[in-house]
C-alpha cells in the first residue's frame, strides 16, 4: 500500500472515531420521524438515501438499493457498515481520491461558521466493483442534515445514484456547492487540471437545452447552428462527462451543478 494512501486512510478514520457531538437519547428520539420520513422518500422514488450518524459513527438510515445494484443479496452483506470493506470494493485508482475528498470536506465543514453548515453540499463520483466484477460509477451527494446543540455537523445525509452500469478509464471530479448561492468551493483546482474535460458555454447551453427535452433540430433552430453541430456537441458532452447517453449526462451535470 502506498506511503500516501496509508496516510489518507489513518486522517480518514480518525475523523470519524474521534468527532464527538453533545447529543442525547432524547435527541435521537426527535430525529426519528425525520429517518422514518427519509426512509419513505426512499422507497416512494427507488432511491438510495442514507443517513450517516457521526457521533457513533455509524448509519442510522441506510438505504439497501446501493448494494443491491451491485449484486449483494444477503441481509449480512447490506447491512454491513465496516468502512474498511466498502473501501476493498472501490476501483484502486478511485480510492485515494475518495478518502483524500472526504478528508478535505470534513476540514472544509469543520470550518464553516455553525449557521452556514447546512448551506453546502458535497459532491463527488467514483467507481465500485459488482459482485461480477464488472465496476459501476456512482455519484454521492453528501450535506449536513442535523447538527448538535453547539453547532457540530451531527446526522450526514447521503444521496447515491447510478451513472454508468459498466465505467473503464474514467476520471472522477467533485465539487463542493453552496446550495444558495451555486459557488463552487475547495475543489476548484482540480478544473485546472482538467481544463479539457470542462464543458464550454455552448456545450452548457445545448445540455440545458436537452434537459428541457428539445430535440437536435430544435435545438439547432433555436441557435441558428447545424443539426450536425448539434450533434457533434451533443458527442463531446458525453465524452466530457463520460457517459454513454444524454439521460447520464443531464443527472451528472445537475448533480455536479454545472446545469
Amino acid at each position: 500500500m502506498p506511503v500516501n494512501l496509508k496516510q489518507l486512510t489513518a486522517t480518514h478514520e480518525q475523523n470519524r472515531k474521534s468527532h464527538q457531538c453533545i447529543v442525547s437519547e432524547e435527541d435521537y428520539k426527535m430525529v426519528e420521524p425525520l429517518l422514518k420520513l427519509l426512509q419513505r422518500l426512499s422507497e416512494v422514488e427507488n432511491s438510495t438515501i442514507s443517513v450517516f450518524d457521526m457521533n457513533r459513527n455509524n448509519y442510522l438510515l441506510k438505504s439497501s438499493k446501493f448494494k443491491e445494484m451491485l449484486g449483494y443479496k444477503t441481509h449480512e452483506d447490506i447491512e454491513n457498515d465496516d468502512t474498511a470493506l466498502f473501501h476493498q470494493i472501490i476501483h484502486p485508482d478511485d480510492l485515494p481520491f475518495v478518502l483524500e475528498t472526504e478528508n478535505k470536506a470534513y476540514i472544509f465543514f469543520n470550518s464553516l461558521p455553525n449557521e452556514e453548515k447546512k448551506d453546502y453540499k458535497l459532491v463527488y463520483d467514483f467507481r465500485v466493483k459488482n459482485t461480477a466484477g464488472v465496476y459501476m460509477r456512482f455519484i454521492h451527494q453528501l450535506a449536513v442534515l442535523e447538527q448538535d446543540p453547539f453547532g457540530k455537523s451531527w446526522l450526514i445525509m447521503i444521496i447515491t445514484e447510478l451513472i454508468a452500469q459498466r465505467a473503464l478509464n474514467v476520471v472522477s471530479k467533485r465539487r463542493m456547492i453552496n446550495i444558495k448561492t451555486k459557488k463552487l468551493h475547495i475543489f476548484n483546482e482540480d478544473d485546472k487540471l482538467h481544463a479539457d474535460m470542462l464543458l464550454t458555454k455552448r456545450e452548457t447551453e445545448i445540455l440545458n437545452l436537452i434537459a428541457q427535452g428539445l430535440d437536435s433540430q430544435r435545438i439547432s433552430e433555436k441557435l441558428f447552428i447545424s443539426v450536425n453541430t448539434v450533434n457533434n456537441h451533443r458527442q463531446k458532452i458525453l465524452n466530457k462527462t463520460q457517459t454513454d447517453n444524454t439521460s447520464q449526462a443531464i443527472l451528472y451535470a445537475k448533480k455536479m451543478g454545472i446545469i
